[in-house]
């Protein structure tokens, strides 16, 4: 029952902005969630020095409190409570951006009114796809209980 709904919140996890999304969980199957009722947030490590783009992603604020948002949101609604003090799970997020290019050629095509072949058809689709991690980590073996994951194209 508590793997469904880990699921349903993995689900309520997506980009605003994507058009369409990928959606996958895992689990380890010796974790107790039947006990696990209360939640607090893992802190991230972010590399300060360095200056990349996932850096920026990682670091940026407005981000980071919707995904902390949503996840409180969804969490609250299933049942479970943040106990800052003395958790049973931990919950921490990662995010990543990839640029992506997808090439459709649709071979020879006919020129219509014009004698003999057009030439060679082909599209060229770029766009970025954004990924995010959400993972469920027991508190007291720190090992990962459970792990979501959502991508999908970022749209600007």
């Amino acid at each position: 029952m508590r793997v469904r709904i880990l699921a349903a919140i993995a689900a309520c996890l997506l980009f605003s902005g994507c058009s369409q999304y990928d959606i996958n969980y895992d689990y380890d199957v010796g974790s107790n969630f039947a006990a696990y009722r209360t939640y607090s947030w893992m802190p991230i490590a972010i590399n300060e020095g360095q200056t990349n783009a996932e850096t920026a992603v990682q670091s940026n604020t407005l981000l980071d409190s919707r995904i902390r948002s949503a996840v409180n949101t969804n969490m609250t609604a299933k049942g479970f409570k943040v106990d800052d003090q003395n958790p049973d799970i931990l919950v921490v997020y990662h995010t990543g951006m990839q640029n992506k290019v997808d090439v459709t050629d649709y071979g020879y095509t006919y020129a219509g009114s014009y004698w003999g072949w057009a030439g060679n058809d082909v599209d060229v689709y770029n766009y970025t796809e954004g990924t995010l991690l959400v993972d469920l980590v027991d508190a007291k073996t720190k090992k990962l209980a459970w792990s979501g994951s959502a991508s999908g194209v970022v749209e600007p």
